[in-house]
């Protein structure tokens, strides 16, 4: 009996009440992944198993699968950043971008766990919308006179919104260490 099996078997009844931290969780089920005697072991035991993988499919064709969800998960994050972004303004008295903001940063920090990202995210699709609005006449009406102005009204709606993702931020740190306690 190699030492993993010992090591797993023992960790089994825990697995089965879900008193497992996660890395050890982990651990067993890619351990039960790879161990036919201990899959056989928790499967007598009727413990609820984690899908097995299936031998026939390549790695290639499983990254592909994962790239082409994260990438997906990405362009809807990026597509509701730009539709906060055109929907929210400060020079318009709309106020709703404090609460719409604050929750994108919290679920995109959430999800990426990465304060780069969450501001990234945030912070392109606002500037990007915020140029086009007050530096061209896309909508037929200027808001500055000059460009120096319109790029100080974008940077100062831009710092606005930012200052409410990163609470939003804030607040899914504060989320994420109680989730891990």
């Amino acid at each position: 009996m190699k030492t993993n099996c010992a090591v797993t078997q023992d960790l089994l009844p825990l697995y089965e009440e879900e008193l497992l931290q996660p890395d050890t969780q982990r651990f067993v089920e890619e351990h039960l992944q790879s161990c036919q005697e201990c899959w056989k072991i928790a499967e007598q035991s009727q413990i609820p198993l984690p899908s097995k993988v299936n031998p026939g499919s390549s790695p290639k064709k499983m990254i592909r699968k994962i790239t082409v969800k994260l990438t997906t998960i990405q362009i809807f994050f990026v597509a509701i950043a730009f539709v906060l972004a055109m929907s929210t303004t400060v020079m318009n008295d709309n106020r709703d971008f404090i609460l719409t903001y604050t929750i994108l940063g919290v679920a995109v920090y959430l999800f990426y766990r990465s304060v780069l990202v969450a501001i990234l995210l945030a912070a392109v699709p606002n500037f990007i919308w915020n140029c086009l609005l007050y530096m061209t006449d896309i909508f037929r009406d200027y808001y500055a006179d000059s460009f120096f102005e319109a790029l100080g009204m974008a940077l100062i709606n831009l710092a606005t919104h930012l200052l409410f993702t990163v609470i939003g931020i804030a607040i899914g740190f504060c989320i994420r260490k109680i989730m891990e306690e």
